[in-house]
């Protein structure tokens, strides 16, 4: 039961990091009255991405207290799986969202290992 309720947890943290994230950047972006190029946002893309899943890596081993390596990497497969579900479900996927899981899982996997070992208060 309490491997379900981290998880959960785990997955609403990515949610919301995920909404603001996204609303800081469309901010930015409508605020600053800036035209940006496909290639430019989509290497911010990948920056975001990357640093959400270090930080839900870190957040999932906190949770679980142990085993951060397979946790942050099992869950974070479930959470790419379910994206690439809905890329494929709306005919979004590229080629360039294979490298953007590969760097999310193994950023996630060391944020595991690191929050593992972070000491707690």
């Amino acid at each position: 039961m309490q491997f379900i309720k981290n998880t959960a947890k785990s997955y609403l943290f990515f949610i919301i990091s995920i909404c603001i994230s996204s609303l800081i950047y469309t901010s930015i972006i409508y605020f600053t009255n800036t035209s940006i190029s496909n290639k430019t946002l989509n290497i911010i893309s990948l920056f975001v991405t990357i640093f959400i899943f270090f930080i839900l890596g870190i957040y999932i081993s906190r949770l679980f207290k142990e085993k951060g390596l397979m946790n942050s990497f099992f869950i974070s497969l479930i959470l790419i799986f379910i994206i690439l579900l809905f890329k494929f479900i709306t005919k979004t996927y590229n080629s360039s969202y294979l490298i953007k899981s590969l760097c999310s899982l193994l950023t996630a996997s060391i944020g595991g290992i690191i929050g593992v070992n972070l000491k707690r208060k």
